[in-house]
Order: C-alpha cells, then structure tokens, then sequence
C-alpha cells in the first residue's frame, strides 16, 4: 500500500453513530488522523451521540511511517482534552480524561459505560512517540472493549 487516507475515521464515527442511534459507537482514532477532522466533535456534541472515542496520542502520523518514514510525520501534540472540553463548552452531555497507564484506561472505561454511558466520551490515550502500536497493544486494548460490548 501506498496510499492512504488518515482522517476517514472520525467523519466515518459521525456518520455512523448518527444513524445507528440505538447502538454505542466505539471509535480508537490517531492524532494525526484527529487533527484534520476535530470539528467533527461539535456535530457530534450537537446530535447528543454517547460515542466512546479513544484518542491515541502518540504525537504523529505514526502509521504513515511505516510508508515513508520522515520528519513530516511528526505533528504539534495539542492539548487534546481541552480542545473537547472547549468545543464542549459546557453544553451538552461531554466527559474527557486523559490516561497514561492500564489502571488510567480501565477506570476511564468504568466511568464511560456507567456513569457518563449517556454522555460523549472522549479519552485520549498518552504513548510514547517511539513506541510502535503493535499487535500485543491491539489485544490488550480488545480485551478492554470486549468489557464494554465493543469487541
């Protein structure tokens, strides 16, 4: 592959949370991918959707280095919570957090599917920008959306 396209997933998450609305859609959307679409939060704040978006900030277009690697795919880590939170602005049903560690994500997740289940839920999942998302990332994380009805 040399092509392809990183900001479909959070315009995609829109459109499908608006039409499945009897369902909780879950969405792990990168930063890159996030910085080109973020507006989209303010429809989706707008529509009163419940979805569960995992942010994994790892402070670049980590996936286009594995077309071509080069300085133009590290990006400007933004302060991702306090974008939503301003987007938010107090109106409607929102809850960000931002998590570090496995015992962070878990209760993150606790709150979003008990607590804030009616509520958008934004959390932005802080790695490390040298550390590759590697398949043993991809099973820890089913695992914990397997708890919530995602996996």
């Amino acid at each position: 592959m040399q092509y392809g396209c990183i900001d479909w997933s959070f315009g995609a998450t829109l459109g499908y949370a608006q039409a499945a609305k009897d369902k909780r859609v879950i969405a792990c959307i990168g930063d890159g991918s996030f910085q080109v679409t973020a507006q989209d939060i303010s429809t989706m704040l707008r529509c009163e959707q419940n979805t569960i978006i995992f942010l994994i900030n790892n402070g670049g277009y980590t996936i286009e280095v594995e077309i071509h690697d080069g300085p133009y795919n590290v990006i400007k880590n933004w302060n991702y919570t306090a974008l939503v939170d301003a987007i938010h602005n107090g109106d409607g049903k929102c809850r960000t957090t931002k998590v570090q560690c496995v015992e962070e994500l878990v209760e993150a997740i606790e709150t979003a599917t008990e607590v804030k289940k009616d509520c958008l839920c934004f959390i932005e999942i802080v790695v490390h920008k040298t550390r590759r998302i590697g398949s043993r990332d991809l099973v820890l994380w089913s695992s914990c959306l397997e708890t919530i009805g995602g996996g």
